[in-house]
């Protein structure tokens, strides 16, 4: 188990995304290829003005006193101005960016939507948060026919986030929806888990567990509150081993159809309403990337493992992790490849011996059904939930939910 959990050894050597380039994910061939929505740590190489102008901060010394260190002093960036719950008007010109600020309370999630005309191409939307000292940019997007989306959430107090509006273009009006949505983390949900909610930036990665790269496109990253909930408390239980993040990808489209729908070529047959999601894997290098592992063949509906070729895949450390999301009740199936799932359901045992894995869910790695083998799953694991309306997790029995039956990914 120590000798194949080598988180310490590659104590996050991301800082948000990876830089690898991985290909053939579960997806059409319709990639977005505009858009370049970007988390932090890509920001300085996608983004050509994504950190250098953010223009003067205005930062806590000797001559401001702040009484929160999550609410920065004002102004906090110089031309910031006011957000207001709802719609908020955006007149901007080139070169002279929108600041809109906000402040969050520990319990909401905030969405910023911005929508303008969809023959407008040139805009881009940031997301600032103050760090305490200074505003640390969150993520960058700029791909969507008339709409950009980020969200954030920090359930460890108020905090001041901004989001900034930049375009190109002589004039420029769009519309900031900002929304907040009541919201707190945890390992089960209770009401309103069918609500589509956008999964917040990562505040530091290494306390979140998650992280997004180049190819995360942020207007599919729409899931349910209980599936975001899920998602977040494994990877802040990866976070909390010193293992490296993960990095999840398509959850469903900001409006709850299948992601590349709206640009006429779907990624994948299901992905509807939010049940779902792509989730990387580690390897046992430390490391976890969207790559496969194995020697990949063509078979008829896609990708597959050839027998016998599995390599650099750590099985105990997945199954921490996908353990921690089985514990919900509320998984009714995941897709991974065939080769995977043994060395998967052998690493749980492992995990469970050392205290890393209920014993409970133990049998779930290996029922047929929590883990079961659809082509183009040798690079990351495809986790379903439950769209059944019961409050609470389930109680397993043995017996799968009414609405597990199959659906292709």
């Amino acid at each position: 188990m120590r000798r194949s959990l080598r988180w310490l050894s590659a104590l996050l050597v991301l800082t948000g995304c990876e830089g690898g380039v991985v290909s053939d994910f579960d997806m059409g061939t319709g990639v977005d290829a505009t858009s370049t929505d970007t988390f932090a740590s890509d920001a300085a190489g996608a983004s050509s003005d994504a950190l250098g102008s953010i223009d003067a901060f205005v930062t806590s010394d000797a001559h401001v006193v702040v009484t929160d260190p999550g609410i920065a002093p004002r102004p906090g960036i110089v031309g910031e101005r006011e957000g207001a719950d709802g719609a908020n008007t955006i007149d901007a010109m080139s070169s002279v960016p929108v600041l809109i600020r906000i402040e969050a309370a520990p319990d909401e999630h905030i969405t910023f939507f911005l929508t303008f005309d969809g023959a407008i191409r040139d805009v881009e939307l940031e997301v600032l948060r103050w760090d305490g000292r200074e505003a640390t940019l969150l993520g960058v997007t700029d791909g969507g026919s008339g709409l950009r989306t980020l969200a954030v959430f920090d359930g460890e107090g108020t905090r001041t986030f901004w989001a900034r509006v930049t375009t190109g273009r002589a004039s420029f009006r769009g519309t900031l929806t900002i929304t907040r949505t009541p919201y707190e983390d945890g390992p089960s949900c209770f009401e309103d888990c069918a609500r589509l909610m956008q999964l917040p930036l990562p505040n530091e990665v290494r306390v979140d567990g998650y992280a997004t790269r180049a190819s995360t496109v942020f207007r599919y990253q729409y899931g349910r509150r209980d599936l975001l909930m899920y998602v977040r408390h494994a990877a802040q239980r990866v976070a909390s081993l010193g293992m490296a993040p993960i990095i999840p990808e398509d959850f469903s489209q900001w409006n709850g159809e299948t992601p590349g729908n709206d640009v006429g070529s779907p990624r994948h047959a299901s992905h509807q309403r939010g049940k779902d999601v792509d989730i990387s894997l580690h390897g046992l290098d430390g490391m976890s990337e969207w790559r496969s592992y194995c020697t990949a063949r063509s078979a008829s509906s896609g990708r597959e493992c050839t027998p016998g070729t599995i390599r650099n895949y750590d099985g105990p450390t997945n199954a921490i992790w996908f353990g921690d999301i089985f514990e919900s009740g509320r998984v009714t199936m995941c897709f991974l490849d065939r080769e995977l799932i043994p060395a998967t359901s052998r690493g749980a045992e492992e995990a469970s011996r050392l205290g890393e894995v209920s014993s409970a869910v133990v049998p779930l790695f290996s029922d047929g059904r929590h883990l079961q083998h659809w082509p183009n799953h040798d690079n990351h694991i495809h986790v379903r939930v439950s769209e059944s309306a019961s409050i609470g997790p389930l109680v397993w029995t043995g017996e799968a939910p009414e609405e597990a039956v199959f659906e292709a990914p």
